[in-house]
């Protein structure tokens, strides 16, 4: 079974957290904004304050979408995480969309 978490960034908002029932394999990791930033625009995912990323996943300043975000360091998420989205640098944009799409384990 699939799920897919998604935040959004107005600038001022705080994002939800999310907690993992089951265990999840991690699959694709989507940004979105409706104007490209202008510089890059950087975001990191975390299971229990680790991030789950190698690197910052990035939002390029000339594009405003990247589907394949980043690359994960982690290979999934336990059951009974809880999965935080942080914005590291807006690269100037207004509003941007996350998504973390997740495999169940079970």
């Amino acid at each position: 079974m699939q799920r897919i978490l998604n935040w959004f960034f107005n600038g001022q908002s705080e994002m939800p957290a999310y907690y993992a029932e089951q265990g999840y394999s991690l699959e694709n990791l989507r940004l979105y904004s409706v104007k490209a930033p202008g510089k890059a625009c950087k975001v990191d995912i975390r299971d229990d304050g680790v991030s789950i990323l190698s690197s910052y996943a990035t939002l390029s300043g000339q594009q405003n979408l990247e589907e394949l975000a980043g690359n994960f360091s982690s290979k999934g998420i336990d059951e009974g995480s809880v999965i935080t989205c942080h914005v590291i640098d807006t690269g100037g944009m207004a509003s941007l969309s996350i998504q973390l799409e997740l495999e169940s384990l079970s």
